[in-house]
């Protein structure tokens, strides 16, 4: 487009302007605002969202490597055994118990009519809901207590867990120290 013909057609002296030019101009300034406002609000949620799953998953990598280098530090200091490597496998990931407002109520009624007739009912009522906390502009779940990720076995290779007994104790102490059953638990001789 000319941008003489632009100045000529906005100019609101001239015979040639139009307000279908100007109602076209203004809706392309309110569809750009709209677009703007609620484009990065969007993303600024999904961001959040995603920034959550990240932390999560930091947690839970970050927990199994606790888990990890402290099983191996102490399978290490019992007699027999030498170099440990470990790998755990995690039944589900970590759960948080939140605190949930329960409300209860009875209501029991009886009526007499005229006749002698007598009606009797009762009524309950229950309801729950999750009890929120709010931090700053957060509205979260408050949270009661926060249950570790459960450990469903463990593969342990050791130097030394090619003698019975070693590979026994080793067994012994990882089903204990975890609270699992012995065939949880497989522990293999590392190679030479």
């Amino acid at each position: 487009m000319n941008i003489g013909k632009l100045k000529d057609i906005l100019k609101l002296d001239n015979k040639k302007f139009s307000w279908n030019y100007l109602i076209i101009i203004l809706l392309l300034i309110l569809f750009y605002i709209v677009i703007d406002t609620f484009g990065s609000g969007g993303d600024a949620k999904v961001n959040a969202v995603k920034s959550e799953e990240v932390k999560t998953a930091n947690y839970v990598s970050s927990y199994e490597q606790n888990q990890k280098n402290d099983l191996k530090y102490i399978l290490t200091q019992m007699d027999g055994v030498g170099r440990v490597d470990v790998m755990l496998y995690f039944q589900s990931g970590e759960e948080q118990v939140p605190a949930i407002d329960i409300n209860k109520s009875e209501n029991h009624t009886e009526e007499m009519d005229n006749e002698g007739g007598k009606r009797t009912s009762n009524q309950n009522n229950d309801g729950s809901k999750v009890v929120m906390s709010n931090s700053g502009m957060k509205n979260e779940p408050f949270v009661l207590k926060t249950n570790k990720p459960k450990l469903s076995g463990v593969v342990i290779v050791a130097e030394g867990a090619g003698d019975e007994v070693v590979k026994f104790n080793i067994e012994k102490a990882v089903s204990k120290l975890y609270n699992i059953e012995l065939d949880k638990v497989y522990v293999y001789p590392m190679k030479k």
